[in-house]
């Protein structure tokens, strides 16, 4: 398993890689490659929002069938059920939204940008042997261990070593000697310096008994994905009112505010480099939400289907009475 994800992670350190070569001389250049890297993996997955956005388009043309059915079968649930079914079949409507279809295509661009993000060192600057034996070695894995303020500090280990470069004085930079060249040294020193954007160094983990500029990355967190969060809810509830009633509304409302808080709170147990990217996703899955909205609106795409039956209709009316005048 460690090798597949050794090849998906290589895979996009390679494209992160050659993003960062084409800004290598600007003043910020790992950030500004981080965000034309996660533009283009949002981009790559933009596909598989579209078949949730044409459920939801669906959705909200069966509405007023589902109010009549309701209507008509009143309290007996086990016939409302059962014609709740083949309304569904005969609209195409699919109440588990896309399936596991575009999760399963999703997840092994998401593992990628995490392996690329998460060890720069071993999958964008290609030193993984070296990396691989400098952070098995005892003493290195003590420091680490000691510097990080997080659980999952061993998963953002190459992340703190290129912090740590920044202090020559610091036992990390005092030991990396052994394991890399003097060149290889040199290019992650270089490397590690396009972390820092307006004094915040994306290398280093927000803490929350700390009070300084990285709070600026979990705050940003909270607040875009609450924004995509509240757009998606007021939408939902424009084109499906039930989903402002009862339970529905008490569980979109608890969502909305889940994820922003748990948003924040991942950010405050990773490096701000890590955060920095579910930033900019956020941003552009914000922007990629109104686009879908827009093309894929409900009515849209409910007058586009009223009219394809009604050519259909059409068309299959003709072809019968084209068989009786044959017959005829």
């Amino acid at each position: 398993m460690s090798t597949v994800f050794g090849f998906i992670y290589s895979i996009f350190g390679t494209i992160l890689g050659f993003i960062y070569e084409l800004f290598k001389n600007t003043p910020a250049p790992y950030v500004i490659s981080l965000i034309v890297f996660t533009v283009i993996t949002r981009i790559l997955l933009m596909p598989t929002s579209i078949p949730q956005q044409k459920n939801q388009a669906k959705q909200f043309r069966i509405q007023p069938k589902l109010q009549k059915l309701q209507q008509k079968f009143g309290n007996d649930r086990q016939k409302y059920s059962e014609e709740q079914q083949k309304l569904y079949q005969r609209e195409g409507y699919n109440p588990m939204a896309a399936g596991c279809g575009p999760m399963l295509i999703s997840l092994p661009l998401l593992w990628g940008v995490y392996g690329a993000i998460t060890r720069p060192i071993s999958y964008v600057l290609k030193f993984a042997d070296e990396a691989k034996a400098f952070l098995a070695d005892e003493t290195v894995s003590g420091i680490l261990e000691g510097l990080s303020t997080s659980k999952r500090g061993s998963y953002y280990q190459e992340l703190l070593v290129l912090n740590q470069l920044k202090d020559k004085s610091s036992e990390i930079s005092a030991k990396v000697s052994a394991y890399f060249t003097s060149g290889q040294i040199d290019q992650m020193n270089q490397f590690a310096q396009g972390f820092t954007l307006f004094g915040i160094d994306l290398t280093q983990t927000p803490s929350i008994s700390n009070f300084n500029i990285l709070w600026i990355i979990p705050a940003l967190s909270g607040l875009t994905s609450f924004l995509t969060s509240f757009y998606s809810s007021r939408m939902q509830k424009r084109y499906n009112p039930t989903m402002s009633q009862g339970s529905n509304a008490l569980s979109a409302g608890c969502m909305m505010a889940f994820m922003p808080l748990f948003s924040i709170y991942l950010c405050f147990t990773v490096p701000a480099g890590v955060g920095f990217y579910w930033v900019i996703s956020n941003i552009f899955a914000f922007f990629q939400t109104l686009l879908l909205s827009n093309i894929y609106s409900p009515p849209k795409v409910a007058a586009k289907s009223m009219i394809s039956d009604v050519i259909n209709r059409f068309a299959y009316e003709k072809n019968v009475k084209s068989r009786k005048t044959v017959t005829e």
